[in-house]
């Protein structure tokens, strides 16, 4: 019996999902296209599978979880996998792998764009000129040599953002909890604390994951702490960001202008002041993508499905501690 790989929540970038389809049976497994849009549904539909792949919804819960006694690995579509409660798969005996190597490049290039657009006030001068206008900015723009990138972790991205920036003449500091100060040193970042780096930084970048930990890591104290005419981008996850409290700041002139690809909630509220703040440069969750990125998902998507059909695991495991716990495969 063949190894089924369900795909729960169909996206339309990666329709009809043909290089999925040949590479997973070349592997010896069957590979299902769904979309699910209840728990129910996915109840329903992945009774038969051992293999889940999840874009971007958050229906694979402990209850699903628990009705799907087949299920063995869940695998989400991308770096962050917030979406599943790896906790919850972890104690059930489930293994979680996401895709660790997708998108680096993109990301890092996304936020030094954006860096770029609010330095510039790029945006803002586009849009007087969509207006009929012909006026240079209205706010600051300094020349970027010299002036300090602050990055807050400085992982895979915020380590290509840092070689990136220091290549245009910025000064780079960093805070990252989980590397040392020497590796930091080694590509020409200044180790700094995370208080440090908000006072120092003309331009904050935030590359971390979510988690219980960073949820409105950059809040009201954090944002009273930086320059009044610093700038943040955040590429990582929307509710690393307070975004009352960053409204706030913004309003009242206590920060000078963000850039952000991410949001607490998505798609972003029509009503948001976010949307008409001046100074504000938007995007629509995109920093990912490329038709470079996509291809390469795909190919460490399907590895990690190939992995676990020929071997019952996967490199990509973010909770390796379910190993010696791992359910047993099922067979008819």
């Amino acid at each position: 019996m063949a190894v089924q790989v369900l795909q729960v929540d169909r996206s339309q970038w990666l329709m009809p999902y043909a290089f999925e389809q040949e590479a997973i049976r070349g592997a010896g497994g069957e590979f299902v296209i769904e979309s699910c849009t209840t728990e129910e549904e996915v109840v329903e539909r992945a009774r038969e599978a051992e293999i889940l792949f999840v874009s971007s919804s958050r229906l694979v819960t402990p209850a699903v979880m628990d009705a799907l006694p087949r299920c063995r690995l869940i695998v989400r579509w991308g770096v962050g996998y917030d979406q599943i409660d790896v906790e919850a798969a972890t104690a059930r005996g489930i293994a979680v792998a996401n895709a660790p190597t997708y998108c680096s490049d993109e990301v890092a290039e996304h936020a030094i764009a954006l860096l770029l657009a609010l330095a510039r006030q790029v945006v803002w001068s586009h849009e007087r000129m969509r207006e009929g206008g012909w006026q240079r900015p209205s706010g600051p723009v300094h020349r970027l040599t010299g002036r300090t990138l602050g990055i807050i972790g400085c992982g895979r991205i915020g380590s290509k953002v840092a070689a990136r920036t220091l290549g245009l003449g910025l000064r780079v500091i960093a805070y990252d909890k989980y590397r040392a100060d020497d590796a930091l040193r080694a590509f020409g970042v200044t180790p700094r604390t995370f208080e440090e780096v908000l006072a120092e930084a003309d331009y904050l970048t935030l590359h971390v994951p979510w988690t219980a930990e960073t949820r409105h890591l950059i809040g009201a104290a954090a944002l009273a702490s930086m320059k009044s005419e610093a700038m943040l981008v955040n590429t990582s996850r929307g509710p690393v960001i307070d975004e009352g409290a960053l409204i706030g700041a913004l309003s009242s002139g206590r920060l000078a202008g963000a850039a952000l690809d991410v949001f607490e909630e998505e798609p972003l509220d029509q009503a948001s002041p976010l949307r008409s703040l001046e100074g504000v440069i938007l995007t629509p969750h995109v920093a990912a993508y490329s038709i470079e990125s996509i291809e390469a998902l795909r190919r460490e998507m399907c590895a990690t499905a190939a992995d676990w059909i020929a071997t019952g695991w996967s490199e990509r495991v973010v909770n390796p501690e379910v190993r010696s716990g791992l359910r047993p495969r099922i067979w008819e």
